[in-house]
C-alpha cells in the first residue's frame, strides 16, 4: 500500500491566531503523524487555530474524526477551530459528514 505524505506548517497570524497549513493527504496513516502536534498547537494557542486545507487533495472518515476531535480539544482549551480554503474532493465529505455543521468552514 502507498501512503502518500502529509506535512504541515505553521505561522502565527496575529498573538492570538495560529494559522496551520496542511499539506498532502488526511487519511487513517497521516492523521496519526499529525494529531499529536496539532493538539500541541491548539494548546499553545490563545484564541483561534486555522487550519488551512488549500492543499488537502484527499480526506476520509479518519480526517474528518480528526476535525471533529481537534473542535472538541480547541472548545475545551477556550479556542476556537476553523477550517479554510476546503477544495472540492474533501469539501464532499466535510459536507457529507454535517462537519460543516459543527466546525466553522470556508470553501474554495
Amino acid at each position: 500500500m502507498t501512503t502518500f505524505p502529509i506535512s504541515l506548517t505553521t505561522a502565527p497570524l496575529d498573538p492570538s491566531t495560529t494559522a496551520v497549513a496542511l499539506i498532502g493527504e488526511l487519511d487513517l496513516y497521516t492523521v496519526a503523524r499529525i494529531e499529536a502536534e496539532l493538539t500541541h498547537l491548539a494548546r499553545q494557542t490563545e484564541a483561534e487555530l486555522l487550519l488551512d486545507l488549500a492543499d488537502v487533495t484527499f480526506c476520509d472518515s479518519s480526517g474528518v474524526a480528526l476535525f471533529l476531535r481537534m473542535h472538541r480539544r480547541c472548545a475545551a482549551a477556550g479556542v476556537r477551530l476553523r477550517l479554510c480554503r476546503i477544495q472540492r474532493l474533501p469539501a464532499r465529505v466535510i459536507r457529507a459528514l454535517g462537519v460543516d455543521r459543527a466546525v466553522p468552514c470556508s470553501f474554495a
